[in-house]
């Protein structure tokens, strides 16, 4: 009887470009991830890199799966798409999204099959960066104060975070850049100038809500919130082609009683218009009058 050699081979990384995936709270994100077809899988790691110390995001073994080693914010949220993974499909499903399950995951398969009389196993690895957008609009009169909410998970002001609020129709200049804990007026649209801060610029519990004082009606937009850890030598502006994790649409109304701002911005226009207009009827009144009757 000839004797199997058993090989164990060194583990091969093959890494895949990172995938982006984008909802809103509350949904259900599919965070795809395919191993070799036809191979066994051994082994399935789901995690996050910041919080692997607490656990994974779902770890499979053995033909099934161990919730005792998952994360405490995701168990009973995440399961596989197809629980046979056929054709190596190990994408997971995570139920009921929220802002802090934004992130990147990442996805290690390992697997093992038998070539030549020799057992080889193998590591595939991929990320997936998930953004969870909340959408919120707000309707505002003119001449109030506004708080734009924005939450970022794992961020505060100790992580050195950057944090980024900007309306693509100014182009190129931001409502607010926050970065080396203070606002950075170098690229900021004049019209933001000492009207922007951060509600809380120790962003306790991620908080980097924006506040706008003096609202005017040249203020209605969408405006977006981005937020990320400082790296050095970044060219500024790099951020924004990601997905904002908040995206406020803000409307503003003018007061009751006032014609489209003009009368709140110009009350000495608004009463010329008015008197002029009074002595333009009158004016037209006398001309069509008809001629008194001859006595």
């Amino acid at each position: 009887m000839s004797s199997v050699v058993v090989f164990f081979s060194l583990p091969m990384l093959v890494a895949s470009a990172l995938k982006e995936v984008c909802v809103r709270p509350g949904e259900d994100a599919t965070l795809q991830c395919w191993g070799p077809r036809n191979a066994h899988i051994t082994l399935l790691e789901w995690s996050r890199p910041e919080l692997i110390s607490q656990g994974y995001v779902f770890f499979f073994q053995d033909q099934r799966s161990y919730e005792n080693y998952q994360h405490e914010s995701f168990k009973g949220r995440v399961e596989l798409r197809d629980p046979s993974m056929k054709d190596g499909d190990v994408s997971v499903i995570v139920r009921n999204v929220s802002i802090s399950d934004t992130g990147t995951y990442e996805c290690q398969i390992t697997t093992s099959s038998t070539r030549n009389g020799e057992r080889v196993i193998k590591e595939f690895k991929h990320s997936i960066n998930l953004t969870v957008t909340e959408s919120v609009q707000i309707n505002i009169t003119a001449g109030h104060n506004v708080i734009l909410p924005c939450r970022a998970p794992n961020i505060d002001s100790n992580s050195k975070a950057v944090v980024e609020w900007s309306r693509a129709d100014l182009g190129k200049d931001y409502v607010l850049l926050y970065r080396d804990e203070q606002p950075d007026p170098e690229e900021q649209h004049p019209s933001f100038k000492n009207r922007v801060d951060l509600q809380d610029r120790q962003m306790k519990d991620g908080d980097v809500s924006l506040i706008l004082k003096d609202v005017t009606t040249a203020d209605a937009g969408t405006y977006e919130c981005r937020v990320f850890r400082r790296r050095t030598n970044r060219r500024k502006r790099a951020n924004l082609e990601t997905d904002p994790i908040s995206v406020i649409t803000l409307r503003v109304v003018d007061p009751p009683g006032q014609m489209d701002g003009v009368s709140r911005r110009h009350p000495g226009l608004v009463a010329a218009l008015s008197l002029f207009a009074v002595i333009a009827a009158l004016a037209i009144f006398n001309k069509l009058k008809p001629p008194p009757e001859p006595v």
